[in-house]
């Protein structure tokens, strides 16, 4: 058995479906990485509970993106798909979303018609839409619409989500620290993010907050997404021990019933959602086990 390679067999027949296949040789290590990556740049299609700041629904907008932020409001409401307003490199493993790896925050185009190259995508808009989507609750807020140009910096989205949902920046509140001596500018940021320095902030109403979605790695890589491989690579570890640990009762139950010892029996994990599924190859009986 080799729980790691069944995992990464899984991951890379997902990335070779998307256009992206690993590299021949790549390690585990890569390959789960570029998966997550992947993977939380969009949002689960799940019906969404829609908030709008203030500041969003107090501004007025030309036609074409006024129709679009209600398209889009209808599309996640209803529970369809919002990957066609990402950004048209969301099914590349390696795009780095820097704004998304700092901040967390989303950025949605607001076309209401196929974009013309790129099948599956909406028509690009200048002016974007900036969400948070907890996936959690299933609640996505909002907080507004500006040019892209400057917009992936812009602090005044925190001082939004500050004034209208405080909550959402509780977490990330550095408790006991009552300022900073320097202020990272809309300017700076742009310039630490694409040199891989993760910044606190300190908000108008005197939060100083950590980065929400984690932070940005030396190599320009999510650092969330870093400590999300090391946990499923404990996992995955644990998982193979604790099947090993049941050896005696796995070769007496396969014993039994189909006469095979333990060096007999060559097992591959299905399915690592709970219960976790791992088959044996030659009898093809499936063992679960609840996680």
């Amino acid at each position: 058995m080799n729980f790691f390679a069944d995992l990464q067999e899984m991951i890379s027949q997902k990335l070779s479906t998307l256009g992206y296949p690993p590299a021949l040789g790549e390690d585990f290590d890569a390959v789960l990485i570029r998966y997550l990556n992947l993977q939380r740049r969009i949002p689960p299609v799940v019906v969404w509970t829609i908030k709008q700041s203030k500041e969003l629904a107090a501004k007025s907008f030309p036609q074409s993106i006024r129709l679009g932020l209600q398209q889009f409001i209808k599309k996640a409401e209803s529970g369809q798909s919002l990957k066609p307003h990402l950004s048209t490199k969301s099914d590349n493993p390696d795009y780095k979303d820097l704004m998304f790896y700092d901040w967390e925050v989303f950025h949605f185009h607001l076309g209401t018609d196929p974009h013309l190259k790129c099948q599956g995508f909406v028509k690009r808009t200048d002016d974007l839409l900036f969400a948070i989507a907890d996936s959690n609750t299933a609640g996505m807020y909002l907080i507004d619409i500006h040019p892209h140009r400057g917009g992936f910096t812009n602090q005044d989205l925190l001082r939004i989500i500050e004034e209208n949902w405080a909550e959402i920046l509780d977490p990330y509140t550095l408790k006991g620290v009552i300022g900073l001596t320097y202020n990272a500018s809309d300017n700076d940021i742009g310039h630490l993010r694409k040199a891989g320095i993760t910044t606190m902030l300190q908000t108008p109403g005197g939060r100083v907050l950590a980065p929400m979605g984690g932070g940005i790695t030396t190599a320009g890589t999510s650092t969330r997404n870093r400590i999300e491989a090391n946990r499923i690579k404990t996992s995955v570890r644990q998982l193979e021990e604790h099947f090993i640990q049941q050896q005696a009762f796995i070769e007496a139950h396969f014993k039994s019933k189909y006469g095979k010892n333990w060096d007999d029996l060559t097992f591959k994990v299905k399915s690592f959602d709970s219960p976790v599924k791992i088959e044996e190859i030659i009898t093809g009986e499936v063992i679960e086990i609840p996680t």
